[in-house]
């Protein structure tokens, strides 16, 4: 062998050492969840808290974010690994985004927790006809109002949408440049304060329709299949820690919501939170949440052609007790 050659080999080999060395060095980078304030998923900011997620060798990045909009927009551009939001907004990025959306995780449904405030002399739904109603706009407020309109007979044409975000309700509420809104804790904690409104329709008069979930974008659910696995279960550690440290939880929630242990307390009335042990039940091929998508799809895009089964099979690739196999 000319010395040319060994030369070269050599140098090849090095170099595929460095290579071997540098991706076994490189640290796996954070999987990044977009979250807002909502208490449905604080288990999230506890399982951050109290070391549960690097008990479970995945490292987590909560992103917080003011609204589910915004939460929304941060996956659909890339910043954001995986989200926490409702089903609306996993919709919508699935429908404009190229970022595929797929539910790793049922969090919690709402049942009470989310409102419809009316000023004080509207006592009922029906009487929201011609009224402003601020919402958030391109979330789940929308099928909240569409929801709770059908119940008394008017449609989104009989009200006048006023789109502002969360942080702004309470404003709109005290300036009087709205009529009613739909909010959520701890927004609706807030407004409900200043005794300017009453609570006309909650979740509660739609049991089981709003859920809340985390989903990852597809090519993270295939690449990190074991990561998220292991978010799943330190999930259950948190929401394991919640039923049976209720107080010393709250406290640590309520700095990351800006809600007391009272207010989280009363919240809590409205929220179921699903505990891992019980993905499987709603994570299932035709179960709870295949069924929220196919009726939530036809409310927020009526005379479209909606989802069938096969089509929302797309969304789910498992659950906490199995591997991210996928179901189409």
């Amino acid at each position: 062998m000319s010395g040319t050659r060994r030369y070269y080999i050599a140098f090849i080999g090095l170099l595929a050492t460095f290579a071997l060395a540098a991706c076994s060095e490189a640290p796996s980078q954070p999987l990044r969840v977009g979250i807002n304030p909502w208490p449905g998923y604080a288990p999230l900011f506890l399982a951050a808290d109290q070391g549960f997620f690097s008990d479970e060798g995945v490292d987590v990045e909560l992103v917080e974010l003011s609204s589910l909009a915004d939460v929304r927009r941060a996956f659909e551009r890339g910043q954001t690994d995986g989200m926490a939001s409702s089903l609306v907004e996993v919709l919508d990025a699935d429908r404009n985004s190229h970022r595929a959306p797929m539910i790793a995780l049922m969090a919690d449904y709402s049942n009470g927790a989310d409102v419809i405030l009316a000023k004080r002399g509207i006592t009922d739904i029906a009487e929201l006809k011609g009224q402003r109603i601020g919402l958030e706009p391109s979330s789940l407020n929308r099928f909240i109002l569409a929801r709770a309109l059908a119940q008394g007979g008017l449609s989104m044409d009989d009200v006048e949408i006023v789109s502002l975000p969360q942080v702004g309700l309470q404003e709109a509420v005290e300036m009087g440049t709205v009529d009613a809104v739909v909010t959520y804790p701890p927004i609706s904690t807030g407004i409900e304060q200043t005794g300017l409104v009453a609570q006309v329709f909650s979740s509660a008069d739609i049991p089981g329709e709003v859920s809340d979930v985390v989903s990852f974008n597809r090519e993270t659910a295939s690449r990190r299949s074991a990561d998220i696995e292991a978010f799943v279960r330190a999930w259950g550690h948190a929401v394991d820690l919640i039923r049976t440290n209720r107080q010393e939880s709250y406290a640590l929630i309520g700095r990351h919501i800006g809600m007391s242990a009272d207010e989280l307390e009363d919240a809590y009335q409205g929220i179921e939170i699903i505990s891992a042990d019980r993905q499987d039940e709603f994570l299932r091929p035709g179960g709870p949440l295949a069924s929220g998508i196919l009726a939530l799809g036809a409310i927020l895009w009526p005379g479209e052609a909606g989802e069938d089964a096969k089509s929302v099979s797309r969304f789910f690739r498992g659950s906490a007790r199995t591997s991210w196999v996928s179901v189409e």
